[in-house]
């Protein structure tokens, strides 16, 4: 505290505070030090280096107060007045802030309470400057405590304010760098969104821009994150398709794509001419591709995924947002290895295309919200670029298929006309005047007319068309196909088709195709072989029938002999009348059978009814017989109401015949169970019983006509449900072996087929 030059003045002594101060001489205090002078004349030089030294104090009071903050400059003030007063405590008191050398913060009655011998310094009633020290002050002292009030009251108020205002300049110059590197960044952000905007503009392959699009974000010289992985949209199975992707599994491979892309981009001059170039050539394999290829996420109730593909979203993931979710997303954790990661979506002009997943897994690096912002802007350019480049490949794709198709167009008609001359058979078209457009080689054989001489006439004036004509004109307005066969023409038989003709896109009617075969030949062989068959059947029947009708006459001759040698015995004589009768009515029933048989087709009665109550009501004719022989009947229906158009008494008869089978077959104490399906078009019913099952190579032969396995009958009953069933009601009958017995179906439309 002394200075030094002091200590070389001659006459002057320099005391510690444990030394006695001598009673002769002269003393001034400095600090904890006294100094003594000899002389008066020493003593001046002593005071003057004292003043000096206050004013130096006061200085450096000054310099501290510019520098640090109020606070911080008043404390250490309060300091060095403390050490050059050589007092306990010096304290500042301004308005309700306290100071002091310590930290203490105490009120003015406080410190009078706490250090009664204080001593205090007031200026202007707006500061009061608190020594604790025991003894008066000198001159040099009273001008510290009192230019230190001053100065703080005066100068220091407005070098606060000055100060604050520095502080804030200084603030608001921090504020405008940051604004300005943010701008820069921005500027740079744009740059690069503008280069891969154009790069992706530039490309039509949807495979070279996923590669365009991966690379702008893994590259140094583009938005520079660690990895990338594009995943297209599936609307169909609501899912996303990892397609492709690029960044490294390790921390090694990260650094050796840094270092391969950090080497390719120096061969070019422009970010624009990197990307598009590298795009087609590209094909850095890590095992993070390897892994990830062909994965699929599916997006809906995803916690990320559908939030990005259905509002359009960014999200940023972070451990502390994964806490509640992690679970849900362990797909996606799993394999990026990463708890922070972005996801964005790539969306087109109404819709999202498809999704990219980027992260900093190995150089940490922050995302700021900049770089969310710039990652929107980038989306959307992405997933118009991406949506033009499905458009064009969509477009270039039907192109080529118009070509091909074109081409095809031409081969067919060269093809179609080649084979209509080829055919053997006769092709002839209409259009809808019923003019002539098409007539074949083969018609001009038929017909004997030359194709130029019929193209453009009306079939029904052509010689002997006029009833073909006639049939045409019907397709047109019954718009269905029409049949004719074994169709007589001069002296010729042909099978004749008329189909109509529509526009394959409108479905319009444009025309009739008429097809003619000449079947004159199968004409002729067809009558010689019914011809025969009828002979052969006849014969057939000729002796099945004289058999079974034997069998009863000579049973009715023999009782009728019997009855001539008993005709005075009633009983008997009623008795022999009861066989007799019985053979009658089975002699009735083979003729009738017979007749049912070889008769033609009747004309059928076809009315709508509920084919369950005609289950019902053949059941009731058997229900006694049932019961007798103790069977075990079921019926069984998946429509309460199954309604059928059909003719009522023949399908009767087909359920009488099935369920009377059904009955001899399985016996007494046996089972039988009937079934009815709506099958939507047609219905089913199967007549189930549990008797022995029928031998593979028998199952055709029951339905022949005369064929029985029975001892008495005339093996027409199957051929006679075939015959209603298949030719009367265009529906099938058969038989199976299942559920330890046997069952026989039959199938007939809901409504008869028009004929």
């Amino acid at each position: 505290m002394v200075p030094e030059r002091l200590k070389q003045i001659k006459g002057i002594r320099i005391l510690e505070s444990e030394d006695e101060i001598p009673q002769e001489g002269f003393t001034c205090r400095f600090g904890k030090h006294t100094v003594v002078a000899n002389d008066e004349e020493s003593f001046e030089i002593v005071r003057l280096y004292k003043r000096l030294t206050v004013y130096e104090l006061l200085l450096s009071l000054v310099d501290s107060i510019c520098v640090h903050p109020k606070e911080e400059a008043l404390r250490f003030s309060l300091k060095k007045v403390r050490e050059f007063l050589d007092a306990e405590e010096v304290y500042l008191i301004e308005g309700d802030a306290s100071y002091s050398s310590k930290g203490e913060k105490l009120s003015i009655d406080e410190i009078k309470k706490k250090h009664p011998g204080a001593s205090v310094r007031e200026w202007r009633n707006k500061l009061h400057l608190v020594v604790v020290r025991e003894g008066a002050f000198d001159e040099e002292e009273e001008v510290l405590c009192t230019k230190l009030l001053e100065f703080i009251g005066n100068v220091s108020e407005k070098l606060w304010r000055l100060k604050e205002e520095v502080q804030k300049l200084k603030k608001s110059y921090e504020e405008q760098l940051k604004v300005s590197e943010i701008q820069k960044e921005h500027i740079k952000k744009m740059r690069i969104i503008y280069y891969v905007s154009q790069a992706m503009r530039s490309v039509y392959d949807p495979n070279n821009l996923y590669r365009v699009i991966l690379l702008s974000l893994v590259s140094e010289r583009g938005f520079n994150f660690d990895r990338a992985v594009l995943l297209k949209k599936d609307e169909g199975t609501g899912s996303l398709m990892v397609v492709s992707a690029v960044g490294g599994d390790t921390l090694q491979e990260h650094e050796e794509l840094k270092r391969y892309l950090r080497k390719r981009t120096l061969r070019y001059t422009d970010l624009v001419q990197f990307l598009r170039e590298e795009a087609l050539t590209f094909s850095f394999e890590t095992k993070f591709n390897e892994k990830i290829r062909g994965k699929r996420f599916y997006y809906r109730e995803h916690p990320i995924f559908e939030r990005v593909v259905l509002r359009k979203s960014i999200v940023r993931t972070s451990r502390e947002t994964l806490e509640k979710i992690r679970y849900e997303i362990e797909d996606v954790i799993s394999i990026l290895e990463n708890d922070e990661f972005i996801v964005f979506p790539l969306v087109g002009r109404w819709d999202t295309l498809g999704v990219v997943v980027v992260d900093n897994k190995f150089s940490k690096k922050e995302v700021t919200d900049l770089d969310l912002d710039v990652l929107k802007l980038f989306s959307e350019s992405a997933g118009l670029a991406l949506e033009n480049a499905y458009n064009y490949e969509s477009l270039r794709e039907k192109t080529l298929d118009l070509q091909r198709q074109n081409e095809l167009v031409e081969h067919l008609r060269n093809f179609s006309e080649s084979i209509l001359e080829s055919l053997e058979t006769a092709i002839i078209t209409l259009n809808k005047e019923g003019r002539v457009t098409e007539w074949n080689k083969k018609a001009e054989q038929l017909f004997g007319l030359k194709k130029e001489n019929v193209l453009g006439r009306r079939l029904k004036d052509l010689p002997d068309f006029e009833e073909i004509g006639s049939v045409a004109e019907s397709v047109f307005e019954n718009k269905e196909p029409v049949f004719l066969n074994f169709y007589k023409f001069g002296e010729r038989y042909f099978n004749i088709r008329f189909s109509p003709f529509r526009n394959a896109k409108t479905q319009l009617l444009e025309g009739v195709i008429i097809t003619i075969d000449d079947v004159t030949e199968l004409y002729k062989y067809e009558e010689e072989r019914k011809r025969r068959e009828r002979l052969s059947i006849l014969g057939e029947m000729t002796a099945r029938v004289a058999h079974e009708i034997r069998n009863p006459i000579t049973i009715i001759g023999g009782f009728i002999m019997r009855m001539k040698k008993h005709l005075d015995d009633p009983e008997t004589l009623k008795k022999y009348i009861n066989i007799i009768t019985n053979e009658l009515s089975r002699l009735e029933t083979i003729v009738k059978e017979i007749l049912e048989y070889s008769k033609e087709r009747q004309v059928l009665e076809f009315t709508e009814f509920n084919l369950n109550e005609l289950i019902r009501e053949v059941y009731v004719l058997f229900e006694e017989k049932i019961r007798k022989m103790n069977i075990d009947f079921c019926f069984e229906t998946d429509n309460e109401d199954l309604r059928v158009e059909a003719d009522r008494t023949r399908i009767k008869q087909v359920l009488i015949n099935l369920v009377q089978n059904a009955i001899e077959a399985t016996g007494e104490n046996g089972k039988i169970k009937i079934t009815s399906e709506d099958m939507y078009t047609k219905v089913r019913v199967s007549v189930w019983n549990s008797g022995p099952p029928i031998p593979e190579e028998l199952k055709e032969k029951i339905f022949s006509p005369f064929f029985t396995t029975k001892t008495q009958g005339t093996g027409l009953g199957l051929s006679i449900c075939r015959k209603i069933i298949e030719d009367e009601h265009g529906g099938k009958i058969w038989t199976e072996n299942r559920e330890n017995g046997v069952v026989f179906i039959f199938e007939i439309p809901k409504t008869p087929e028009k004929r």
